[in-house]
């Protein structure tokens, strides 16, 4: 159902950290997606290159994810506490910074997944994991080095 809303449980969290041959790539990106506060349409959007539907049978049989609920989480599963997020301004010049990095080095596809996901943000914890998918999917691509530079801004911007 394309309003389902799954969070991470306990062993998922433990698979995020270790990261076990257990996931592909793609499964692994949509488990980092999964908030508790995206339904099952918005995955689709953010990760239209991936058979969600399938995907999401998959973590539900390995019991990394569960059905939410009740009402969705104000924060991600992995935040410690809803924290509020930053002023509009420094929120604004850090969806700046990845969005500029994203154009230049990862492609519109990306862009269009950060943009999407800068458009739903609930709490600090939701941008704390985006920026890391950013971070990585940069390193992945082989920018090491942007990534660190930019990160670097993005932590005095905050700051």
């Amino acid at each position: 159902m394309d309003t389902t809303i799954y969070h991470k449980t306990a062993k998922a969290q433990q698979e995020l950290a270790t990261r076990s041959d257990l996931l592909s790539f793609k499964a692994r990106q949509v488990l980092i997606m999964i908030d508790g506060q995206r339904d099952v349409a918005a995955l689709r959007q953010l990760a239209p290159a991936t058979d969600v539907d399938a995907t999401l049978a998959r973590l539900r049989e390995l019991a990394l994810i569960a059905e939410q609920t009740g009402a969705p989480l104000t924060a991600p599963a992995r935040a410690a506490g809803g924290h509020d997020l930053p002023a509009a301004e420094r929120l604004a010049r850090v969806h700046a910074l990845v969005q500029e990095s994203s154009r230049n080095y990862l492609g519109e596809n990306w862009l269009a997944r950060f943009d999407a996901a800068f458009a739903t943000l609930g709490g600090t914890g939701a941008l704390e994991q985006l920026l890391e998918d950013w971070q990585t999917a940069l390193r992945r691509s082989g920018h090491r080095s942007i990534a660190d530079r930019v990160l670097r801004e993005i932590r005095s911007v905050l700051a």
